[in-house]
């Protein structure tokens, strides 16, 4: 059900995350630890982040697993950034073509996923028609996971009070994003305060997808009606982070009525899985958030040092010596992943239905989704 690592803090080598750990991208697209799907070959893809030249990132991707892309190889070992996207896929929903393979990037926005949208031939026309059209011209592909990258895009838009410019036709037909004679991108404006308004579109967008399943659940007779009050319920925590369910004080609620700890909705039949990442180069919003039982939710961890370090494998958590001046802008390095990169790497599991946000300034938080 595909891998990412995200990594935020001061310039490394692509390399670092992509093949040096004992436990990299390459590994995990190879011998993932995930129990369901332990091959990751229906492609890959890295988005990267170079500020000093551009906001917009660049991007390499293949259908071909990553494990046997020379090409990725090459380039990891001489590419450096502070901001690195990185993602392996086993598909689900969308054919094994380049254009469905993650990241996804807008503008100076990149998107990952992993997981997927339960009954989602069926959910689909109801989210393109919450698409703006700015929006709508991004999707390239036929995924689920690009589809929810567009609503997230209509959602940031709408909050941000943006309106796109009119394209002004000069005879030029484009027929991909890919054409040689499409303009770059242009950012959206830098003076928005990414690290408030992501983390609030994000949940925004979860909270969509998780009440248009719900309805549908409902509707098809695949989940009964509430019987209780659709109020939020507190839960428990357990050891792995997961919010336990408990019943109301009225004691008026039924067990499909019970709102996990950190969730939008009450729980589904289906699981729908949204491990999400989105960043603008600058800020970093992951999330752990499952619309069903807790249990079912993929595995997301979290780590934080001065730098992030592989010496023959092993991980090590230290201080940076990159004495270049962009390096000086990041206190700490940032690391968010699928599964832990290393079997001594320092991390701990993103709690069930929670949201990881961090930024090139230092700051980092972990919250409940809702």
């Amino acid at each position: 059900m595909c891998r990412f690592i995200f990594y935020l803090g001061a310039p490394i080598r692509l390399s670092t995350i992509i093949s040096e750990p004992s436990h990299s991208l390459l590994v995990q697209s190879l011998h993932s630890s995930c129990q369901s799907v332990s091959l990751n070959a229906d492609g890959f893809g890295i988005a990267w982040y170079v500020p000093d030249i551009t906001p917009i990132p660049g991007v390499f991707k293949d259908i071909t697993p990553a494990w046997s892309n020379i090409n990725l190889r090459q380039l990891a070992r001489v590419t450096k950034s502070g901001c690195i996207a990185a993602h392996i896929r086993a598909a689900s929903a969308g054919a094994i073509v380049n254009t469905n393979c993650h990241p996804f990037t807008f503008r100076n926005f990149s998107w990952m996923h992993n997981g997927c949208i339960p009954f989602y031939n069926h959910l689909k026309r109801d989210i393109y028609s919450m698409i703006s059209d700015s929006a709508f011209e991004l999707i390239k592909g036929t995924t689920d996971s690009e589809l929810l990258f567009a609503l997230f895009i209509s959602n940031y838009e709408k909050e941000i009070g943006y309106t796109a410019e009119k394209a002004k036709s000069n005879g030029t037909v484009y027929y991909s994003t890919h054409c040689a004679l499409e303009p770059e991108e242009k950012p959206y404006p830098s003076n928005i305060n990414n690290t408030e308004i992501i983390p609030k579109v994000l949940q925004q967008t979860i909270f969509q997808i998780h009440e248009l399943l719900l309805q549908y659940e409902i509707k098809n007779g695949l989940l009964p009606k509430s019987t209780g009050s659709e109020g939020n319920v507190n839960g428990s925590n357990g050891s792995n982070g997961a919010g336990g369910s408990s019943n109301s004080s009225s004691g008026s609620n039924s067990p499909i009525d019970l709102i996990m700890e950190g969730a939008s909705l009450r729980q589904t039949n289906s699981c729908c899985k949204l491990n999400l990442a989105v960043t603008d180069g600058f800020t970093v919003v992951a999330t752990r958030y499952v619309t069903g039982v807790p249990e079912a939710a993929h595995s997301l961890y979290w780590s934080r040092g001065s730098t992030i370090k592989f010496d023959d494998g092993h991980c090590q958590l230290g201080r940076s010596t990159d004495s270049s001046p962009h390096s000086k802008s990041y206190c700490e390095s940032l690391v968010i992943s699928s599964e832990p990169l290393a079997s001594d790497f320092q991390c701990e599991p993103v709690p069930v239905n929670h949201v990881v946000i961090g930024n090139s300034s230092g700051y980092f938080s972990i919250e409940p989704i809702n």
